[in-house]
């Protein structure tokens, strides 16, 4: 029975846990959607490994999957940036952002500092920015090893316009590629509310109905699977009640994150 109960406890603590922004760079649009990127120099554009590199350069510099983002050096200064599309932490507890990087530690550390890729973070839609991470943070490395980035972002968390960016500035420094963005968090829930919310039939195989017993307005549903990612998403437009097909879902565990005029809710629903 406490091996039930933990493992209960343990599911259900993961349920507030959601993916806010993914980007693996695998897709075939430069800049992927909603992307932008910016260049002091328009011989050294952000871009894809495979369109930057030769095949020796997208050997050193490819990170995971086919290609990557990265820009190419170059002996005259550049300022480059690689800017996120605009996303909400309004409701979150807790938030991270991850990613992995590719750069050279000789021309950028020591013994020639010669550049810098910082990773920042903007809440006023890119006019001023707060950098969360620099490249020397990270202590000793290796030429064209993978660093695994991990940043908090508490400092955010409320704001409803966050870009995040990598910026490269440098003369005479190193190539460096990125890939792999995730912005990750736990939703802070109102226990109050989403006891106020039923959802049913539970477990259910087409349509799931989701009821609020106090006339809160519902403003957006979002459905994410047992990994954390969002399978579907509906706007309420300013309704009590919503019914969402999931008809097309997997069996399994789901979690519904309920966004309000009141604050989230989360409540839980059994796929057939």
């Amino acid at each position: 029975m406490k091996k039930l109960l933990l493992s209960l406890t343990l599911l259900a603590s993961s349920f507030g846990f959601s993916q806010i922004l993914t980007q693996d760079f695998q897709g075939a649009d430069w800049p992927p959607t909603g992307w932008t990127t910016e260049t002091g120099d328009a011989t050294r554009p952000w871009g894809f490994t495979t369109t930057i590199f030769n095949a020796n350069g997208q050997a050193t510099f490819n990170i995971t999957g086919g290609k990557s983002a990265c820009i190419a050096w170059i002996e005259t200064p550049n300022d480059a940036h690689l800017t996120s599309p605009s996303f909400s932490l309004a409701g979150y507890s807790s938030a991270t952002w991850t990613f992995n990087i590719k750069c050279g530690y000789e021309y950028q550390v020591d013994p020639f500092p010669n550049g810098d890729i910082l990773a920042r973070v903007s809440t006023d839609g890119g006019a001023t920015w707060t950098t969360e991470w620099v490249e020397e943070d990270y202590g000793p490395y290796t030429d064209y090893e993978t660093l695994n980035i991990s940043l908090d972002l508490a400092n955010y968390l409320g704001q409803s316009n966050v870009m995040i960016r990598i910026q490269y500035v440098g003369a005479d420094a190193d190539s460096v590629s990125v890939d792999d963005f995730v912005v990750s968090g736990n939703l802070g829930t109102n226990e109050v509310l989403a006891d106020s919310f039923s959802t049913f039939p539970n477990p259910v195989n087409n349509v799931l109905n989701i009821k609020n017993s106090e006339n809160t307005t519902i403003n957006t549903i979002s459905v994410v699977d047992i990994n954390g990612r969002t399978v579907k998403t509906v706007n309420g437009g300013d309704v009590t009640e919503v019914a969402v097909n999931v008809a097309d879902l997997s069996a399994g565990v789901y979690m519904v994150n309920i966004d309000t005029n009141a604050g989230k809710a989360v409540k839980k629903f059994i796929k057939n």
